[in-house]
């Protein structure tokens, strides 16, 4: 036993022996290239983490760039098709406007050249792209779809929009309900399943609306909602069962509908502040006049016409100040008179936007300040 026991320890250390030489003639870089597979994903997820906020950052000064000169763009629209229906454009000299761009064209002809060509390229590219994108969404619908792709949806599937649940979330007794907004795709077995559900539209809406449904947590979660439909095609068979109706509904897709925006969404860009309008008082008893001082804010409809009032603060103030008619003192102070002033204010203005040709109106006026002299 002991010689065994000693042949062991020989071969033992052979083994270490060989392995001790192999790892001395093994090159560095192996040893290198093992530890750095071996940490890379880490080093990916710490690399993912490190740039998602800038990814976000990036993403976000793309929305807001492409919204702000968007906006821009449309304001010189609307700001060029107004000044074509001025009287200054009438009377100008046209021949004297058509150098202009041709003189300008003179003077820059470098600038002229690249971005005539600029302007060809990005047109045959974005050609280019469009045929093909075209050909690539056919081709790809046709290699995804079964053959009777067509006919099934056509055929087993009821589709239901925009349905609203109230759901608990939380453990009982302290769980709370919330609004749940769900657009339901259920598949029958075959059309014949489908055609008695369609029969039975008032049952089946009636016991959707009578689900009673938890949630661990919303938005819903692949788990939640994996788990509704498990659990709405369980029910609602079970309720066609009572009736002698054994399983008309294959499956059950659920999609949330989250909630619209608030209607304040960037409420903010469609206001304007409007400053030292002066309001004519009559005074019956000495055939005289006083006058308001007045503050008030707008809303509009949208953001170019609250860049044309900007631009010709001048001119609406002036149409204010001469087509307001004197008020009597009291209508001022009273809170009947004010909505009176505001309405006149919002009919003055919607009429100087209507006689400029502007596509939008004034939806609120909000007095800020008031004042007497």
């Amino acid at each position: 036993m002991n010689f065994l026991i000693k042949i062991e320890e020989a071969i033992n250390q052979m083994i270490i022996r060989l392995l001790a030489k192999l790892k001395v003639l093994t090159p560095q870089f192996v040893f290198e290239l093992i530890n750095f597979v071996t940490h890379l994903p880490e080093f990916l997820k710490q690399k993912q983490k490190n740039y998602q906020p800038k990814l976000r950052i990036m993403r976000l000064k793309f929305i807001g760039y492409t919204e702000h000169y968007t906006t821009m763009l449309q304001g010189n629209l609307t700001g060029f098709m107004i000044y074509l229906r001025s009287d200054e454009f009438k009377k100008a000299d046209k021949f004297t406007l058509l150098l202009i761009p041709l003189n300008y064209a003179k003077a820059h002809p470098l600038k002229i050249i690249s971005g005539f060509f600029t302007l060809m390229i990005l047109t045959g590219v974005g050609t280019i792209i469009y045929k093909n994108t075209e050909k690539i969404v056919v081709g790809t619908r046709a290699l995804r779809a079964p053959a009777s792709f067509e006919n099934a949806e056509e055929d087993v599937f009821i589709e239901l929009k925009n349905y609203q649940f109230e759901v608990k979330m939380g453990a009982e007794p302290a769980s709370q309900e919330y609004k749940l907004y769900l657009d339901l795709k259920i598949e029958a077995h075959n059309p014949k399943e489908k055609e008695y559900l369609e029969y039975m539209d008032e049952m089946l809406d009636d016991n959707i609306k009578a689900l009673d449904l938890h949630v661990t947590q919303l938005p819903l979660s692949a788990e939640n909602q994996k788990k509704l439909e498990e659990a709405m095609t369980l029910s609602l068979n079970a309720d066609f069962k009572q009736i002698g109706h054994d399983s008309p509904i294959k499956s059950i897709k659920v999609k949330q509908v989250l909630p619209k925006r608030p209607v304040y969404y960037r409420q903010t860009e469609k206001m304007l502040a409007v400053t030292d309008i002066n309001l004519q008082i009559f005074l019956e008893d000495t055939r005289r006049n006083k006058q308001v001082w007045i503050d008030f804010s707008v809303l509009a409809s949208n953001r170019n016409t609250i860049l044309y009032l900007k631009e010709h603060e001048v001119e609406f103030k002036d149409h204010l100040t001469t087509n307001v008619e004197p008020v009597v003192p009291q209508l001022p102070v009273e809170e009947e008179g004010r909505l009176i002033i505001k309405d006149k204010v919002k009919m003055e203005l919607n009429l100087f936007l209507e006689k400029n040709g502007i596509e939008g109106k004034i939806l609120e006026v909000y007095i800020d300040y008031l004042i007497a002299s």
